[in-house]
């Protein structure tokens, strides 16, 4: 085990301590740049406490959250933080809707005022931080400024097509075409900003971070609801894909990307519901991991052809020791979370320490409910996700045999 000792016992199990010392023992160094959907604060290495508090949702749901949350990334801004449900999952609680009575994310409070409204809190956050890199660096009636304008409206666009097609069964050939239609559009604008990966060039802007939640959502979405692959699709958007495999290696954005599971799943109960086309059943029982490839060992490598195109490194080591070390490290929440899955409290164990005369169904049932709930990036990112997916399908198949 790398050098780690484990206290010889009569069941041979190790104990959560030595667990969580051999998983430190693996870990490699933190890139505290790296934006991290667990921390409270980030302070970027500023004394003192900060201006700016950013509320945004718990689960990491919400797109216009996503904005505020990587702008303030981007450009460094220290912050604390207050996580706050969404009204499709949670209560929200008094002392936030006593400040903001629509209950709407985000909200900042900036020097003790309450901003609402993200298009509005990303102007405040450009005007007051002039001290921090500009993600608006072109002036009012240039040239840039104007396409920065068209851009934004190409954006709402795109949106606007994208909802009509996911969330209806209605005349899906023509709704696809329209969507299809614009997200060409969003290509030949790519193609057409001087050499650059991003919207305005070379820079990273305002303009990004408009996309980023969507063309992030989009994606997940019409692969697993219509079957259509728009990331990594082989030909029809290459500049798309340039884009994606930029912003993905962003530390504003990298630490914060949801995976296709996660989004195809928390998008439903945000839209009131999202319509399947009846091609897409390949791609959504993969996405599912019940195709018995997708999350079932060995895993095969994580590329820019994957199903999920993956446009970082692939570390299967890293992941397993992310998701070890997530896990570990909130363990009587996980243990207390997974317990729901087997339903009734059953009858207490009498037998010799590390057995039982009763079923694995109980835990399997537990083991299944965990894996099914675990949210990218909530709890981890998706290579470590994808890793603890398929090691908790292991283990009930194991048990199952048993």
């Amino acid at each position: 085990m790398g050098g780690t000792t484990f206290e010889a016992r009569e069941d041979a199990t190790a104990t959560w301590r030595e667990l969580e010392a051999a998983a430190e023992g693996r870990r490699e160094t933190t890139d505290a740049e790296r934006a991290d959907a667990r921390a409270e604060t980030r302070t970027f290495d500023a004394e003192g406490t900060p201006r700016l508090k950013l509320y945004r949702d718990s689960a990491s749901w919400c797109p216009y959250s996503q904005k505020i949350w990587m702008q303030l990334e981007e450009k460094r801004i220290p912050y604390a933080l207050e996580r706050i449900n969404m009204r499709c999952y949670g209560a929200k609680p008094r002392s936030f809707t006593a400040k903001v009575p629509s209950g709407a994310l985000p909200v900042i409070e900036l020097d003790g005022q309450t901003i609402t409204e993200s298009s509005v809190i990303a102007q405040v956050i450009e005007q007051e931080f002039t001290e921090h890199k500009s993600l608006l660096p072109y002036a009012p009636g240039s040239a840039e400024g104007s396409r920065a304008t068209k851009l934004m409206r190409l954006e709402r666009t795109l949106f606007s097509r994208w909802m009509q097609w996911i969330t209806s069964s209605w005349s899906d050939a023509t709704a696809q075409s329209e969507y299809c239609q614009v997200l060409d559009e969003v290509d030949a604008e790519l193609a057409a900003n001087g050499g650059g990966a991003y919207f305005m060039g070379e820079e990273f802007t305002l303009v990004d971070i408009a996309f980023a939640p969507f063309l992030e959502r989009m994606a997940a979405s019409i692969l697993y609801y219509k079957g259509v692959k728009i990331e990594g699709n082989g030909g029809r958007w290459p500049n798309v894909d340039r884009w994606f495999a930029a912003i993905s290696q962003r530390k504003s954005y990298a630490g914060i990307k949801s995976d296709y599971y996660t989004t195809a799943h928390d998008l439903p109960p945000q839209l009131g519901g999202c319509a399947e086309n009846g091609d897409n059943a390949e791609a959504r029982d993969a996405i599912d991991g019940v195709d018995g490839v997708n999350w079932r060992l060995p895993l095969g490598p994580l590329d820019e052809n994957s199903l999920e195109p993956w446009w970082g490194v692939d570390d299967p080591r890293a992941a397993r020791v992310e998701a070890a070390l997530r896990v570990i490290g909130n363990r009587e929440n996980v243990v207390r979370f997974a317990a729901r899955g087997c339903g009734e409290a059953g009858q207490p164990a009498y037998s010799a320490p590390g057995a039982s005369s009763f079923s694995a169904a109980p835990t399997i049932a537990s083991l299944a409910y965990l894996r099914d709930r675990i949210g990218v990036p909530r709890d981890m990112s998706y290579p470590a996700a994808r890793q603890f997916r398929a090691y908790l399908n292991w283990a009930i198949d194991s048990l199952a045999a048993l």
